[in-house]
């Protein structure tokens, strides 16, 4: 389980608990402003999550208030492409978590926007490394939103986007920094969350806990 000060003592990064679930859900609240509603995280959602795998759910504390927030389950490596809404089990995990699953699959993490440029997102990717390490898995898998497209829709299509984001000729506000955090690269995936800003899409990523790993 994780529980430490980060960033010079100023912050704390912990494990959710059940009482956390209503500031969870304000920050999920606050940092999704155009992901349909369909698709947002509530209170109910992440004390479940906390149920159903307590190890993959983070948050990080400045006075006693939650500012930052991760979801995640436990599962095999997604071998098809399948929309949110399907991989997380319309949002609670309990019918995808796998409790001898060999990947961790984050699907959340948001940072009030206030608190946001310090490296919180950061250093909530090394805890679940972290806990990937402990529990014996081979790493985290995450579906990067490609946030950055809503500012050039017009211009070009989301597969043109992703190609280029791909090339490192354009930086994407998610999927650049997830980069720069050790995730590597699979596939894009069209379709996938319901969300115009990202062009509807999202980049399927990896971050093994042993670096020399390859897919």
């Amino acid at each position: 389980m994780i529980a430490k000060k980060i960033l010079n003592d100023t912050f704390l990064i912990r494990n959710a608990k059940v009482e956390d679930a209503i500031q969870m859900e304000y920050v999920q609240s606050r940092c999704y402003p155009t992901l349909h509603e369909s698709e947002i995280l509530d209170r109910n959602h992440f004390a479940n999550h906390i149920k159903v795998f307590p190890e993959g759910q983070i948050v990080v504390e400045k006075d006693g208030i939650i500012v930052a927030s991760a979801s995640s389950f436990r599962c095999d490596f997604p071998e098809h492409d399948s929309t949110f809404l399907e991989e997380t089990d319309n949002l609670w995990i309990t019918n995808v978590q796998i409790p001898n699953g060999d990947w961790m699959y984050g699907i959340d993490m948001g940072v009030l926007p206030e608190y946001r440029g310090l490296g919180l997102s950061k250093e909530m990717y090394k805890a679940r490394n972290e806990v990937c390490a402990a529990l014996g898995l081979k790493g985290q898998i995450i579906a990067g939103m490609t946030i950055g497209y809503g500012k050039v829709k017009d211009q070009m299509t989301i597969e043109e986007y992703c190609k280029k984001v791909m090339n490192n000729e354009i930086i994407d506000p998610t999927i650049t920094p997830q980069r720069s955090a050790g995730f590597r690269w699979i596939r894009p995936l069209y379709n996938y969350i319901n969300d115009p800003e990202s062009g509807f899409g999202s980049i399927l990523m990896y971050k093994p806990v042993d670096e020399n790993y390859y897919l």
